[in-house]
């Protein structure tokens, strides 16, 4: 690595690090100052809010690092232009482009960095803030709310739970799928069932169909049909399906495709806006990049004296990018867009507009 590249990758890597510790430092103290009455009053143990802002962290890196990405990019190359240091690189025959690129391949690796939290600790992370925040901070919750929609258990024996809704208070779930796989994930049974009742001490399945396949994904046979109640094996009690159950939200790429298509053969519409949500998962760490792209020509297009003025229009063009992909997911949840173009557009627009700039610029 060049001297200029060491440089350039100390001077943006220090910045970066610093705006993410100010972003979760001003998090903690905005989320306590906003919950200090339900601190005060129910008394949470130090273990507990230690658990819970900790299992914050991920989140947000996630959604702060672009900002980070975009105000380190402003500070060093803000820095470099007030130092006249950007025009001695260029009068040595440095091109513009070998100045930013590493900028660009940090904010590549950032990007992955945070396509990996995102997809490996802020699902695991969101499920221990929920359970914090449902048994303390929102006492008696379940009691006010009597249906949950969206009910997911990935069970460890090869089972996948799903229903569609769950009425909490009479303990009965609608529109049921249960799937079974062996050891090597083959799918090998299917219970659909249009309701499922807790008898006290077990499921009762109501209007249920049984499917069995072979290695090939093959139906084996006919389907048992059964019109009268049916006792199937189940091992969930009904606080357990509050416990284990697994949102969307609170899932991984992984498991958000299985579950896509395991909806796909109940619910078209549904499996649709959750198509556009794991497509999501893939663009949204590549945020902080697209908005370094946008960023880079208007801070290095203007003088020093500009540079407050580079920023504005920079962040602001962030903003606009940030409105616009919330249009294009909600046209893609509407069915009116592909999954994969809501869930990419915003990105490849900005990206495209951010390199013709950069192109526009003085070599």
């Amino acid at each position: 690595m060049k001297i200029v590249d060491k440089y350039i990758t100390a001077g943006f890597i220090w910045p970066f690090l610093y705006c993410l510790i100010v972003f979760v430092f001003l998090y903690m103290v905005s989320d306590v100052l906003s919950r200090i009455d339900t601190l005060v009053k129910q008394d949470i143990p130090f273990e507990v809010l230690k658990s819970y802002y900790f299992s914050s962290f991920p989140m947000v890196i996630v959604q702060t690092a672009p900002f980070a990405m975009l105000l380190a990019t402003v500070f060093l190359l803000g820095n470099l232009n007030r130092h006249n240091e950007i025009i001695a690189l260029r009068a040595s025959g440095v091109s513009t482009l070998r100045i930013i690129s590493p900028l660009l391949i940090i904010g590549l690796a950032i990007s992955l960095g945070v396509f990996l939290i995102n997809d490996r600790f802020v699902p695991q992370a969101s499920v221990t803030m929920k359970m914090v925040d449902d048994l303390y901070f929102r006492k008696y919750k379940w009691e006010r709310n009597q249906q949950i929609e969206n009910v997911t258990i990935f069970g460890k024996d090869g089972r996948l739970f799903y229903a569609r809704t769950y009425d909490i208070k009479n303990k009965v779930l609608h529109d049921i799928v249960l799937l079974e796989h062996d050891k090597n994930q083959v799918l090998k049974r299917k219970v659909t069932a249009q309701r499922m009742e807790w008898t006290g001490s077990k499921w009762r399945f109501i209007a249920c169909d049984v499917f069995r396949f072979d290695k090939e994904g093959n139906v084996l046979g006919k389907p048992a049909i059964f019109r009268t109640p049916k006792i199937i094996q189940f091992n969930q009690k009904p606080e357990d399906l509050l416990k284990e159950q697994t949102q969307p939200e609170f899932m991984n790429y992984g498991q958000l495709r299985e579950y896509v298509r395991i909806l796909d053969l109940e619910s078209k519409s549904t499996a649709r806006k959750l198509l556009v949500d794991m497509y999501y998962k893939l663009s949204v760490p590549f945020t902080g990049l697209v908005i370094m792209l946008i960023g880079i020509p208007f801070i290095l297009k203007r003088t020093k004296t500009k540079a407050i003025g580079s920023a504005g229009i920079a962040l602001a063009i962030s903003i606009i990018y940030y409105v616009v992909n919330a249009m294009f997911l909600a046209l893609g949840k509407g069915g009116i867009i592909p999954p994969v173009i809501a869930a990419w557009a915003a990105n490849v627009l900005f990206a495209a507009f951010g390199i013709y700039l950069i192109g526009k610029l003085r070599v």
